[in-house]
């Protein structure tokens, strides 16, 4: 008899809107991870019921598929396809147990986090927020923010920008207003993207906080997306700035009324912060957007075979060939551009470091000593904060330099075992 699909695994379908030649299927595991399947393993994994025998599968299969399977042939792709990537129960059977159920190893992905919120809290925000994304709200919404920006332009605010953030430096308190403020616009970008998820229809996930690269981040589990339509995943890459656009609104209404230049700091970093996130190189919105739009699930995972691709004389790498001529190209250009970004940054870091570091270590100490003879408890918690964010850059930084380097060296392996 054949085995049971793993407790758990969900076959979710064709991913829509793919740049594959030939679409894949998707399935979403009990820990949450989406895998990959091709048609004919797709066609397997719905007939794993614990029933059947292996002759019928494959009689069925045949039929289905429309070319002749061996029974022979199906065990093999339930013991090296599917049992391996988690996908079968491996109670028993007798059959070789699946391997661990971790996810993959992603370059520049956000690995150092926790999780706050669980998926049942998370679907409750979503409950609430998404009644935002109806699309008179949303074209609300942003032709009341280019009247705010340029409310803002026209009436000489953004001049004031530097006086403003010349005078917080006196004001602890109103410092920790403005990181305050930037936290809960941070809180709600990521509401925005699990709203988004559950507006198209799928479930999101845990939400939580990490380290990404050398700052810390927010995330929202949103891999649930995977089973919507391009345009329900580009909504729900696009749900955290469309949120951060409802929280300038809210800023630029309370800014207008009081007319604090604290506010005036905190309205301007938000402008950045939300355009910071269209960057492609990293795995901000702008990478996912930009995923989403090829069809292809993880442009990163196509970095090495592009590369190998692109030597002259060099034959087109399989993981290449399977993709549209249209999304290879678009692929191949994104890593022409990434690659020499991240070279240029770690190189930059590796040149700098050692004249910076004495530099830091005095700051380090100037703002120990500055904490330890506040006068007041802002001035203290202020204190407490520059420290810790001068510091993350630099542990994140070196994690991410180790990560890097290792990951180079076993490019450089495969690309050298490869030739």
């Amino acid at each position: 008899m054949v085995p049971e699909l793993g407790a758990g695994v969900e076959l979710i379908g064709e991913y829509q809107g793919s740049g594959y030649q030939d679409p894949p299927y998707l399935a979403r595991r009990a820990d949450g991870q989406v895998v990959q399947l091709s048609r004919l393993l797709y066609l397997v994994a719905v007939r794993l019921d614990g029933r059947r025998t292996y002759e019928r599968l494959a009689t069925e299969l045949g039929a289905e598929y429309g070319r002749g399977i061996t029974a022979e042939q199906v065990l093999f792709l339930v013991d090296n396809r599917l049992r391996p990537a988690g996908m079968v129960e491996s109670g028993g059977s007798g059959h070789p147990a699946p391997l661990v159920r971790g996810k993959p190893d992603r370059l520049l992905a956000l690995r150092f986090r926790v999780a706050l919120l669980p998926e049942r809290v998370a679907g409750r925000i979503a409950r609430v927020f998404q009644p935002l994304f109806w699309p008179p709200v949303v074209i609300a919404a942003l032709v009341a923010l280019v009247l705010g920006d340029t409310w803002l332009i026209t009436s000489g605010g953004s001049g004031e920008v530097l006086a403003s953030a010349h005078a917080l430096i006196n004001q602890p308190s109103q410092t920790l207003l403005v990181l305050g403020i930037l936290l809960l616009a941070g809180i709600f970008h990521e509401c925005g993207h699990v709203a988004a998820c559950r507006y198209g229809g799928a479930t999101p996930g845990a939400m939580g906080v990490g380290i990404y690269l050398v700052w810390p981040a927010m995330y929202s589990t949103v891999t649930d997306a995977y089973r919507l339509s391009r345009r329900g995943r580009l909504r729900t890459d696009l749900g955290g700035v469309y949120f951060n656009a409802l929280a300038l609104l809210v800023m630029l209404a309370a800014y207008a009324r009081t007319g604090q230049p604290w506010l005036l700091v905190t309205i301007i970093a938000w402008h950045a912060a939300t355009a910071w996130q269209f960057l492609p190189s990293i795995r901000l919105d702008g990478y996912y957007i930009l995923s989403d739009l090829v069809g292809v699930p993880d442009l990163f995972d196509r970095m090495l075979p592009t590369l190998r691709s692109l030597v002259p004389g060099r034959e087109m790498d399989p993981r290449v060939r399977e993709l549209k001529p249209w999304a290879r190209r678009v692929i191949a250009l994104w890593v022409v551009l990434v690659i020499p970004c991240l070279a240029y940054w770690l190189v930059a870091f590796l040149l700098l470091a050692p004249r910076v570091l004495p530099t830091v270590w005095q700051s380090l100490m100037h703002l120990g000593d500055g904490v330890v003879r506040a006068g007041d408890p802002a001035t203290a918690v202020v204190g407490v904060i520059q420290i810790l964010l001068l510091l993350l850059p630099w542990a994140g930084a070196a994690l991410i330099i180790g990560g890097l380097v290792r990951r180079l060296v076993r490019w450089a392996r495969r690309f050298r075992t490869a030739g």
